[in-house]
């Protein structure tokens, strides 16, 4: 009888020692920090990779530490065209893609970079958010969208040909990409496709007589240093439509109350990040002060949009309606948003 009170006894020290353990454990996995790798392309020095680590730091101050970042800038984790796959898969949990990129992934959202004439990267993010909330598009259901941005307008930069007409684009080889391609053939041109990281190189050995651009990319890629002219052909001005996603399953493993977190402080960046792009716009002019801008007549602005522009909207709500998408209402939605936006 004795034996077996002593058996119990170390029965129960064994279990309770074993439940310790096992809290203990579990105390500790509760209170280890949630790690984030977080990648763009942009180098370390470009405003948007700067605007992007303190969004990394502002959600480690919000969720008190519970959240950890490492930041990949300059395309360290994946190549600019695979920053979207990079998340899908599971390679970074947080990037920045440039939808251009991968033409054909995501159709309905092709309308953000169209040649609507972009006024600011103010007004290009907040158009670029409302047009998401309201139709949110299935193409993005494989990862958790956080917020979208883009550059302010988009022009023709050149090396050393001024462009003050249609005619004077003919076979100038111009770095494009996605959509725009199509825009600068109908004028003319020749597009040629790259992303932003190669046009230094392609610029410097004469491979390319300019490009397709926002005013700050010329400062964040020092492109700059390399182009004299700027045509600026506000009415068909275009952005370049960016998005930052979180991969799903990481997103689905977070606690409500962090997820809460990061959409409150997401909805904060489309300010953010459309101040960030107008901010480098200015920097831009101010550090290349030798640039000429070139400003085209409304005549010449209207032969543009007639013989480019136009057809690519067309032929945008023609493509969506082949594929069952509602091209023409998102297009309608996305030009009134701009307008409200220029005369607020």
């Amino acid at each position: 009888m004795r034996s077996l009170k002593l058996f119990a006894r170390v029965a129960m020290v064994i279990v309770a020692v074993f439940l310790f353990c096992i809290v203990s454990i579990t105390a500790g996995a509760a209170d280890k920090p949630i790690m984030l790798k977080v990648s763009t392309f942009f180098s370390p020095q470009d405003d948007i990779a700067i605007a992007l680590g303190n969004w990394c730091k502002e959600v480690e101050k919000r969720t008190s530490g519970r959240i950890k970042t490492r930041f990949y800038p300059g395309a360290t984790l994946a190549p600019p065209q695979q920053q979207y796959d990079a998340v899908v898969k599971g390679i970074a949990d947080v990037s920045n893609h440039v939808l251009g990129y991968t033409m054909g992934r995501f159709p309905l959202s092709e309308v953000l970079d169209l040649p609507l004439g972009i006024p600011s990267g103010a007004i290009a993010c907040k158009t670029m958010n409302e047009y998401y909330n309201k139709f949110k598009p299935k193409e993005f259901d494989e990862v958790k969208l956080l917020w979208l941005h883009g550059q302010g307008p988009g022009y023709v930069c050149t090396r050393s040909k001024p462009v003050e007409k249609m005619e004077d684009l003919k076979g100038l080889r111009l770095r494009t990409y996605g959509g725009n391609a199509k825009f600068l053939a109908a004028l003319g041109g020749a597009p040629v496709a790259m992303p932003m990281t190669e046009v230094y190189d392609a610029l410097s050995k004469g491979m390319v007589d300019g490009l397709l651009t926002g005013i700050g990319p010329l400062y964040g890629f020092r492109t700059g240093e390399l182009i004299k002219y700027i045509t600026l052909h506000d009415s068909t001005s275009y952005t370049a439509g960016q998005v930052v996603v979180m991969n799903k399953k990481v997103w689905s493993s977070l606690p409500a109350d962090i997820q809460q977190i990061l959409t409150d402080l997401s909805k904060e960046q489309v300010e953010k990040f459309g101040q960030t792009w107008d901010k480098q716009d200015k920097e831009a002019l101010n550090h290349y002060k030798d640039l000429k801008l070139l400003k085209i007549s409304k005549e010449e602005q209207q032969r543009w949009a007639d013989t480019a522009a136009r057809p690519l909207l067309n032929d945008y709500v023609k493509r969506m309606k082949e594929l069952g998408l509602p091209g023409d209402e998102v297009l309608k939605f996305v030009q009134t948003s701009l307008k409200q936006h220029r005369q607020q």
